[in-house]
């Protein structure tokens, strides 16, 4: 007899737990015999054998359901124990609850609500950190933008030899400064014969201080130093701290008690209306006459000069075919002189109308120009104003009705170079200073 047919026409009791499902005999005590054993058995013996099977096999299968059962059992009080320790927990965190400020409630949140919150949250993260990127970036160009800025405007280079630095301050009332003390018992100076009470302070401070240069009508009012080392103050400042600023500086070859010839006060220019750069008013006329005297006076003597002349030249002998306006010579004859008298007046924006005789003394203030810079060119050149010390007795005043601009200026060759055209001096004759 095949006993997996029968055991598949046995019904099974459903506990819920496939161990626990028992077979149940579908023979019934009464009535008719269940079809699959009315097909199946011949005779009573049959009937008897397979009931003997049957209980055998029940008696098999409820010794395996006992063992389950007492697996369950202890299943059972382990879930119980668990339950029991969670129930203790839930009791101690409800406790620690009671004790939180209402402002602190835990609030649940469900999962689709913590994956939005977990995705927010990291969107934001992300926009924190490109946020933090840009600032960065932005802070990083902002300063190569200043340093780019700063450099060009301290490093321009200066056809006089010096570029952009820092501005050098000087307090202008300062000339006129008084020690409670007296001199030389606060700062242990000697002081030179003759020099000006007014000018002791900044004397003191500086032993090279040697004047004042003022030039109405610009922002030029500044003490003027001067070093037996040459073009010292072109890259110094009053405190002997390197600057490449500089401050303007009287010619290590110029006499400050006794006057040289010619005078010259070198001052950068940087295009920027500091130091030097507004001495360029005087290619105007009518700026002259307006401000047609200056005022420089030394730690010995006021003085004030008369303009005579503004013009600009080359810094280079190749800027005019090899020549160069050496206006700067603190020494001349006479002759000499007026012949570089003339020479000024060809070259000069303006004709001032004052005259000028041989034994006249001049003071030449000189500074740089970037009027040939054109087209990527950077060329050395100069500009100068010229002004005649006013005579013993003279007046100061000047006849300004005189003046008028000069319509055929005499420039270097420089000039043609940039601008075109032909040079008229190209073989005009080339001031030298004697002693003549």
């Amino acid at each position: 007899m095949d006993e997996n047919k029968m055991y598949n026409d046995i019904p099974i009791a459903k506990s819920g737990n496939p161990k626990q499902d028992v077979p149940i005999a579908r023979a019934k005590v009464s009535g008719q015999d269940s079809p699959s054993i009315k097909s199946n058995l011949s005779s009573s013996e049959d009937i008897a054998a397979q009931l003997n099977d049957l209980k055998n096999s029940l008696k098999t299968r409820s010794a395996a359901v006992s063992e389950n059962d007492e697996d369950t059992d202890i299943f059972r009080e382990a879930y119980k124990e668990r339950k029991k320790q969670n129930a203790e927990r839930s009791a101690a965190v409800n406790e620690q609850n009671k004790s939180v400020p209402p402002d602190n409630d835990i609030i649940v949140l469900s999962k689709d609500t913590l994956n939005k919150f977990d995705k927010n949250k990291s969107e934001n993260e992300k926009f924190k950190i490109l946020s933090t990127i840009l600032i960065i970036i932005t802070v990083v160009l902002f300063f190569i933008s200043c340093a780019y800025l700063i450099y060009g405007a301290f490093h321009k280079e200066d056809t006089n030899g010096g570029v952009h630095d820092d501005e050098v301050k000087i307090n202008t009332q300062s000339a006129f400064l008084s020690s409670p003390f007296g001199y030389s018992q606060t700062y242990n100076v000697d002081f030179p014969d003759g020099i000006q009470e007014r000018f002791k302070d900044l004397y003191a401070q500086n032993s090279n201080f040697v004047g004042w240069l003022t030039v109405p009508g610009t922002n030029i009012d500044t003490p003027i130093y001067q070093s037996d080392r040459d073009q010292y103050y072109l890259k110094h400042d009053n405190y002997g701290e390197y600057t490449r600023y500089g401050v303007p500086y009287l010619d290590e070859n110029c006499g400050v008690k006794n006057l040289s010839r010619n005078s010259t006060i070198y001052g950068h220019n940087f295009d920027d209306d500091q130091i030097f750069d507004q001495l360029h008013n005087y290619e105007d006329v009518e700026f002259f006459k307006k401000n047609p005297i200056i005022k420089f006076d030394t730690i010995y003597e006021n003085h004030t000069w008369k303009i005579i002349a503004a013009f600009r030249s080359n810094g280079e002998p190749a800027g005019d075919n090899g020549y160069i306006f050496y206006y700067v010579q603190p020494n001349m004859g006479n002759n000499s002189f007026m012949e570089f008298y003339d020479e000024l007046q060809q070259r000069s924006y303006i004709h001032t109308g004052v005259d000028v005789q041989p034994t006249d003394k001049i003071l030449t203030l000189s500074t740089c120009t970037y009027f040939f810079d054109k087209n990527g060119r950077t060329e050395n050149a100069r500009f100068a104003v010229v002004a005649r010390l006013v005579r013993e007795g003279e007046s100061e005043s000047v006849d300004t009705s005189l003046a008028k601009k000069n319509e055929n200026v005499r420039y270097p060759q420089l000039y043609y170079d940039v601008f075109g055209g032909r040079n008229p001096y190209i073989n005009a004759s080339k001031w030298e200073a004697t002693v003549n």
